[in-house]
């Protein structure tokens, strides 16, 4: 095979290279990693997030203290949490499907269970409640372990305990880190499942805030008040792929 050939062929190679690495991102689910607090074993944490990359077209949310232990996430899609704004951080949370965080802090657990939006991360995983996408959140170095069983004050431990329960309740994913990837895709299959039910009140909500049209997720179950209510207030219901984005 002469040079020329042999040119050819490699831009040929490359180009399908490309094309093909284009279609399967475009294909895949996109999924938000936060990383927003310190952990005693980041390098645990990294090394069980980073096959997440196979299925998902992940977007990490992290701090300079991240990307500074581990600068190899500068050649991610990453955005630093202390340099976006929050109407860029609005934007990620239309455009992904769920929020993964896998590092939580006492104050994290605390503040979504009380709905405190006082700082990034808490306000983010709000965010995206408010928009009905699941959220999973590593357990690690959270609940008390034995030995904190047997010494702190069981006021202490019921009070974690009752803030577990109340993010449960909320449909937060609270599971070890190790079972995170297995859990991230139930939740999106539970996602992709999920069937909302729109009623006249929502019609009513819409009209009164001045939309004439609302983006409904597929598969959504439309009560016949509230078709009849849309039909008289012109409020027209557009069905809309959650999966690819969109608000809910």
């Amino acid at each position: 095979m002469d040079m020329k050939a042999e040119v050819k062929l490699l831009v040929q190679q490359v180009v399908e290279a490309y094309v093909k690495d284009q279609l399967q991102k475009e294909s895949k689910t996109q999924a938000a990693i936060l990383l927003g607090y310190p952990s005693v074993n980041p390098t645990e944490v990294i090394n069980t997030i980073l096959p997440l990359l196979d299925s998902y077209d992940l977007t990490f949310l992290i701090t300079k203290e991240w990307l500074t232990s581990f600068p190899e996430l500068n050649e991610k899609h990453c955005l630093i949490l202390e340099e976006t704004s929050s109407q860029e951080l609005k934007k990620i949370v239309e455009c992904t499907s769920i929020l993964v965080i896998p590092v939580a802090s006492y104050q994290l657990l605390a503040k979504l269970a009380l709905t405190m939006d006082d700082e990034v991360p808490v306000w983010l995983a709000i965010q995206f409640q408010l928009q009905g996408k699941p959220i999973v959140i590593a357990s690690n170095h959270i609940e008390p372990n034995v030995y904190q069983q047997i010494k702190a004050p069981f006021t202490v431990q019921e009070r974690i305990q009752d803030y577990i329960r109340q993010i449960r309740a909320d449909q937060v994913k609270w599971e070890p880190l190790s079972k995170l990837p297995v859990v991230v895709d139930h939740q999106l299959i539970i996602f992709r499942e999920k069937q909302p039910l729109i009623l006249g009140k929502h019609i009513e909500i819409a009209h009164q805030e001045g939309l004439r049209k609302l983006d409904i997720p597929q598969k959504s179950r439309i009560t016949p008040m509230a078709k009849d209510l849309a039909k008289e207030l012109t409020v027209e219901l557009i069905n809309k792929d959650s999966l690819k984005g969109g608000e809910l």
